[in-house]
């Protein structure tokens, strides 16, 4: 008996330090129709689905600005930036980081530069965004951790980004 519990306990031992497997996109709660301006979710596949200044949580001790809450603006071309102000955005500006980011499939990959020094955990990510609308009109981002170990952008990606404009 206490071999075939100590047997069990290393199993769930082994099983519980594997890393978690990426599990496929979930459908949107409620789908965007063309023509149907009503509350809706798509899964971002390329940088045309986000393009846009969103405002955020920012709690990053390194940078983060009074109130903890900033601007974030993704770019057409596949670059993103930090900052104070949706005009801070416009270009990157220390100490907030900015950097590119790009899709495969639903995936968004984050490289990151201006990372602190001292977190080089937080140089790149995996996410899956969710763009809340409202008919074609942008309303918010979710973020869904596929892969990042940056505990503050994992704070601060658990909260809804909301959209500020083009």
């Amino acid at each position: 008996m206490k071999k075939l519990a100590l047997t069990t306990l290393v199993l769930l031992g082994i099983v519980a330090a594997q890393p978690p497997q990426a599990q496929p996109p979930r459908p949107p709660l409620v789908a965007c129709e063309a023509g149907k301006n009503v509350p809706c979710v798509v899964l971002a596949t390329s940088p045309a689905d986000i393009v846009g200044v969103w405002k955020q949580y920012q709690n990053n001790p390194a940078f983060a600005p009074q109130g903890g809450m900033g601007y974030i603006r993704y770019n057409p071309d596949g670059s993103f930036a930090l900052g104070v102000t949706p005009e801070g955005t416009r270009t990157p500006t220390a100490p907030f980081p900015s950097g590119t980011f790009r899709f495969e499939g639903s995936r968004m990959i984050l490289e990151v530069k201006g990372f602190p020094p001292n977190m080089p955990e937080c140089a790149r990510a995996v996410y899956e965004v969710r763009v809340l609308r409202m008919g074609d009109q942008p309303v918010a981002l979710s973020f869904i951790p596929v892969e990042d170990t940056c505990k503050p952008r994992l704070s601060d990606l658990s909260q809804a980004v909301i959209f500020i404009g083009r």
